[in-house]
């Protein structure tokens, strides 16, 4: 008894090892990703926050990976309130929402398909 609640105390903790690392990996590659779009003025760039997503789910998987591409952006929603002064907040949430939407999918369809199909490996060869 004592070791089947040992082995459910590890996979507990390799989860959320996983999901910090992830969470952690997210919050520093979109801050960065707005650092660069802030200072090159170039809207372009934010189209790379679709390729993070696919990254960060083909990394960690379905649900880590959605998580570390959505709550950066949920975290940064009220810093760009106080920085930018924005004249109409509610549909800065609406645009904001639409977007977590698809990087939430971009994520959880890349990590479903790691899921899937990343994880085969060929059978040992026969000596």
């Amino acid at each position: 008894m004592a070791a089947a609640n040992l082995r459910s105390v590890r996979i507990e903790r390799d989860r959320l090892r996983l999901y910090a690392l992830a969470i952690i990996t997210g919050i520093v590659a979109e801050v960065g990703l707005v650092l660069a779009i802030q200072r090159s003025g170039t809207e372009a760039l934010a189209l790379l926050l679709f390729g993070e997503a696919v990254i960060l789910g083909l990394v960690f998987g379905a649900r880590p990976g959605m998580l570390a591409a959505v709550l950066p952006l949920v975290l940064l929603y009220p810093v760009a309130l106080v920085v930018d002064d924005i004249a109409n907040p509610v549909a800065v949430l609406s645009y904001l929402l639409f977007v977590v939407i698809i990087l939430a999918f971009c994520a959880g369809m890349a990590g479903a398909m790691r899921d899937r199909y990343g994880r085969r490996s060929a059978p040992p060869p026969a000596s």
